[in-house]
Order: structure tokens, then sequence, then C-alpha cells
């Protein structure tokens, strides 16, 4: 079996994943997220940005393609792991989500019990083959966030230290990624049409002589969470993938080097947490050293978001603009803004400044039935809705807060 046979192979084993009942849970629980994101846009914008249907379904596509790709990179590095080395990584991810639900990464679990395995000996595993599909899989989700993780972001409110009530947008992706590895089964032969360094993740005690490698499909959920508060969605999650796909590369290489030399199992297992951590912190403290892009100004209108088919998005008006005028009315306030809406005008035209600061004007006429709202969310001076920038999610702590207060 060469290559092309191999990858062929592995993409058909991936494509028959839609009738295991494992694949079709993790759907729901992706389903159940997105739920969460609507029931917080209807607070703001009184209905779901995108219904849950849809955001399932692209979040589908967009994850079969990552599956397929983390099969083709598999296949050609050769991934080869044993069951019993994930015995422990997903209690252990689990257990560190009640922590903090961003620790649910395997980059966490992966690391710590792969030094767990290099120092005391104990679970003893493929440290190599675990950290290396914590590398794949980090890379698949670098792609994923390029090319989907600004796709309908949730407009929201934060309080931040120097400007008050600032808006930005909550960055929630997820998706399932199903893709095939190399699962060590049984003696006996494989492959033999493959160079001699294929696999190249495998463990020092096994030679393609004593073992058989066999296909097996692993189901995966992807996430991608985050904060466009100083950026556009589009800048922050381009920002984000390129910094991930980086952690990804120097991970995988190290992991590969670690295949040869011994002590860089110890360096791959410790980068692999650490460096996550340190992507998430940096990125946290940039946030708050630059200045937000949606704010209040002193004069005008900051919009934040603009519903889809709303007369103001049918007018051009987009986030990031600063509204100065409405039928020649200057306006400040959001109840400037209403008390000119309210009039219902056959006619608006709405005066303004774009991101770049250029001076852009709307119109828009409707003869028989008037305009009544432009569906912009702008900044407000305050807010009902403002969530603390840089909260940690730890279902422990309000656990314990419930116990405490009562």
């Amino acid at each position: 079996m060469g290559w092309i046979e191999l990858i062929g192979v592995s993409l058909k084993s991936v494509l028959k994943i839609i009738i295991n009942p494992l694949f079709w849970v993790v759907l729901l629980l992706i389903y159940i997220q997105y739920r969460k994101v609507g029931k917080m846009e209807s607070r703001l914008l009184g209905k779901e940005k995108v219904p849950t249907k849809v955001r399932v379904f692209t979040s589908l596509g967009v994850g079969l393609v990552g599956g397929l790709l983390g099969t083709i990179i598999v296949s050609i590095l050769g991934v080869a792991v044993e069951i019993k080395d994930f015995r422990f990584i997903l209690p252990l991810a689990i257990f560190l989500m009640l922590i903090n639900v961003r620790y649910i990464c395997f980059s966490y679990a992966g690391g710590i019990i792969s030094l767990s395995s290099l120092i005391f000996g104990f679970p003893k595993i493929n440290v190599s083959s675990i950290i290396a599909l914590v590398a794949i899989l980090h890379l698949i989700e670098s792609i994923l966030i390029w090319i989907d993780g600004y796709r309908d972001p949730t407009p929201i409110f934060i309080e931040h230290h120097r400007y008050g009530t600032v808006g930005g947008f909550s960055l929630q992706r997820f998706w399932p990624i199903p893709f095939a590895v190399l699962l060590v089964v049984l003696k006996g032969s494989t492959a033999t049409d493959l160079p001699n360094w294929w696999p190249l993740f495998i463990s020092s005690n096994l030679t393609l002589d004593s073992i058989s490698l066999q296909l097996t499909v692993v189901i995966a959920a992807l996430g991608y969470g985050d904060i466009a508060v100083t950026s556009s969605p589009r800048e922050k999650s381009k920002k984000s993938s390129i910094r991930l796909a980086g952690y990804s590369i120097v991970l995988l290489i190290l992991t590969a080097i670690s295949s040869y030399i011994y002590i860089f199992k110890f360096i791959a297992a410790f980068f692999a947490p650490a460096a996550h951590e340190a992507l998430i912190i940096y990125s946290q403290r940039e946030e708050k050293r630059r200045k937000p892009i949606y704010k209040k100004f002193h004069r005008g209108l900051t919009i934040l978001d603009v519903k889809r088919d709303s007369v103001g998005e049918k007018m051009g008006i987009k986030p990031g603009y600063i509204l100065l005028k409405a039928n020649d009315y200057y306006i400040n306030e959001k109840d400037d803004l209403l008390y000119v809406l309210r009039q219902i005008p056959s006619h608006l035209r709405l005066e303004g400044i774009d991101q770049k600061g250029n001076s852009v004007i709307f119109e828009h006429r409707d003869l028989l039935n008037g305009i009544g709202s432009i569906g912009a969310i702008v900044i407000p001076r305050s807010s009902n809705y403002v969530i603390a920038s840089g909260e940690n999610i730890s279902i422990i702590g309000k656990l314990i807060n419930r116990i405490f207060k009562r």
C-alpha cells in the first residue's frame, strides 16, 4: 500500500462517520452551545442574529473539511497511536474544564499527561504520538479559524477600565472534526511501499515487523472563542489563526525531533501547554493595551452592528461608522436618533464618517410605510448587558460561590 492508496482509504473511512452515533452526540453538543449564543443575542437584539440550525449546518460543513485535511496530514506523517494513550487524557481534560472552561483544550491535558509519563513513568504512553496529535489538531483549528472564525459574531458591551462602556464582538465557533488515525493493534505486517521513516510518530519499542496498523476514525470537537474589541472580527480571527498556526508548526517540529532525540520529548511536552497559555495571556494583554475601536465619542453615534435585512443594512451602514446627523438633526445620543425615527419619515438622510474618517451619506425612502427603525446597535453611555473583559469561566468557582451564598 502506498501513500495515495492510504490517503484514499483514510478519506473513505472519515466520510462514513455519519453512521457513528458518537458523531451525532458531538453535533448535539455543538447545537447546545450555539443555542446559548442565540439566547445571548436574543437578549440584546430581540432575536437570534443567525438561526441556530444555520450555524450548526455551516459548522458541520467546515468541520468535515477540517477532518479530511487532518486525515491527510496524519496519513502522510504516520501518527500511530495506542488506545491506552487516551485513557487518562480525556478525563483530565474534563477535570481541567471544571477549573476553567478553556482548559478543556488537549494541549493542557496532553502536555500534563506526557510530562507525568516522562518524569514519573505513569501512565506509560507514546509521548511523541500524543503531542503530534495535539499539534495537528491545533493546525487544523488555525485553518478553520482563518476561514470561519469570524463568521456571525455576536455584538456585546464591555466595561473598559479607561473608556467605560465599549462595544465588541464575541467570536464563538464550534466544529465537529472526524479524522482517521493509525491504530496499533496486533502483531503482523503493514504497508511496504512507504519510506523507511514512516510512520514518524510511533513508540520507540515498536517496529513495523512487530505490529499492525489499523485505520480508525477519531471524533473531536474544536472550538474557537475570542473577543474582538480593538480590531474587527475578521482582523482578530486572522491574527489568532496565524499565531496558532505558528504554535502548531513549532510544536510539530519539536515532536518530530523527539522521535529521534529523547530530551525533546520533555521539551515538546512542556511547550504544548506553556506556549498555548502564553498565546492566550499575550492576546488578553494586547487587548488591554490597545484602544477599542467601538467606543462612544464626544459627538455622534458609533455603530456596533447592523441587523440583517434592516434599513441600516440596505443603506450600507457598517460597524465602526459614526452617525452625526439624521435629516439635518444632530445626533449625539440614541434618543436623538429615536426622536427623528418616531416621526416615521418617508425619507431618511444620515450623515457620518467611516472607520477611516471619510465623510459618508446614506439615504433611504419608504413612501408607503415610512421609516421607524434602521436596525442598528449603537454604543451607549451605559448598558444593562455588560460583560467583564477577560472574564474566566470556572465551573468549580461557580459551585463554591453558590454554596457559600447559601
